[in-house]
């Protein structure tokens, strides 16, 4: 009987102990969030910034589930919370990971974008991943624009070499020819010196 006083003692002392740890957490983002940040000259709590990303994150989901693309892809509220997930992700996880220093205007933006756009992007990537005739047709663009760059650069390159070419062999030619004397010029300089 003893150890099950005991073992009530214990979890009854664990249960306080996670329920102050839990206190000190909120406090602890309660402060955080509280503090005040500076964005087009007002100096707002950080909480309000937050708020507003999750609103234009939904607002871009809206306008997602707008488009012609979504409408004929899956069902309405489907396509509107994937958006509000995908658009989440990419606003509080890539972005603050890619540019730890991005500005709240900045992060504001991503986040309406990374809402209107992230979803149909995930939708665009996971067909080109399901069908193989567009993978092979994306290979074939990546070729063709590749060739066609490497003949762009070839062709750039050959004529601006030339041009540099003829460049140095024009200045190397001119050194050789114009070699100023610069002994006859100060022997000339010391006879009229002399004279006067």
């Amino acid at each position: 009987m003893p150890h099950r006083i005991a073992a009530v003692e214990t979890v009854r002392a664990f249960a306080l102990s996670s329920s102050g740890t839990i206190a000190a957490v909120a406090m602890g983002l309660v402060e955080q969030l509280n503090v005040t940040h500076e964005f087009l000259n007002l100096s707002l709590p950080y909480w309000v910034f937050l708020l507003s990303m999750a609103v234009l994150n939904f607002v871009g989901a809206g306008f997602a589930t707008q488009t012609d693309y979504m409408k004929a892809n899956g069902s309405r509220v489907g396509n509107f919370f994937t958006a509000f997930f995908v658009g989440f992700f990419l606003s509080f996880v890539v972005l603050p990971t890619a540019d730890p220093d991005a500005s709240v205007g900045l992060m504001q933006i991503a986040s309406f974008i990374s809402g209107l756009c992230g979803t149909i992007l995930l939708r665009v990537i996971i067909n080109i991943m399901n069908r193989q005739d567009l993978q092979d047709a994306i290979v074939d663009l990546i070729v063709q624009q590749s060739i066609k760059f490497a003949g762009l650069v070839i062709k750039m390159v050959s004529e601006h070499a030339i041009k540099l070419i003829g460049a140095l062999l024009i200045g190397i030619i001119a050194s050789l020819t114009i070699i100023p004397d610069s002994g006859s010029d100060s022997s000339r300089q010391q006879a009229e010196v002399r004279n006067d």
